[in-house]
């Protein structure tokens, strides 16, 4: 059994288009004490969308996974990403870290943190849909490819906190704070 880490990995699910980043950024915001991981991804920088993450090359993306430098390493829409092993370091000094993560990996999560949360953020397939064109990142066929997974099962013994993030960010931020801080979170909203 892995080591486990003293601080509180906060891990967000969610299909595609249901604005996980935006919460995620938001969430930062309102909680200064809460980090994102920034992800590596080997996508094009211009089709980045606005996420902060290292767009890297497959070869290198591969080098680094080779070379331990991945915490977790998961493919998905064609593409590989990546949170930095350096996760772990920031955990044993007791932070609070909150990353976009694959479904694909949840299961990890109990080897690797003591203190972690699952959040899952969904929406309509309506709403998915618009955002997905919004945003413009993706062909009509790779937007129907990633609706049509967008409805997926937690594993069992983890029992996520879910966000229907149909109305505003505050009100998603407001109900993440809460689970996290249940005692204050009136207090910790700016």
């Amino acid at each position: 059994m892995a080591a486990m880490r003293k601080g509180r990995f906060l891990a967000v699910v969610g299909p595609s288009g249901s604005g996980k980043d935006t919460i995620i950024d938001a969430c930062c915001k309102q909680l200064p004490n809460i980090k994102r991981v920034k992800r590596y991804i080997t996508r094009e920088q211009e089709k980045a969308g606005g996420e902060d993450s290292y767009n890297i090359k497959l070869d290198a993306f591969r080098k680094l996974e080779l070379d331990g430098g991945f915490a977790f390493s998961w493919s998905a829409h064609g593409l590989k990403y990546g949170l930095p092993i350096t996760i772990f370091d920031e955990i044993n000094a007791g932070k609070i870290l909150i990353a976009n993560i694959s479904r694909s990996i949840l299961d990890q999560l109990s080897d690797k943190f003591e203190y972690y949360e699952v959040i899952l953020i969904t929406a309509s397939d309506k709403i998915l849909a618009e955002r997905l064109e919004k945003r413009g990142r993706e062909s009509k066929a790779q937007i129907e490819e990633r609706l049509a997974r967008s409805s997926f099962t937690i594993p069992n013994g983890i029992s996520p906190l879910i966000i229907r993030n149909e109305t505003t960010v505050e009100d998603a931020v407001s109900k993440i704070i809460a689970s996290i801080y249940p005692n204050n979170s009136k207090r910790l909203i700016k």
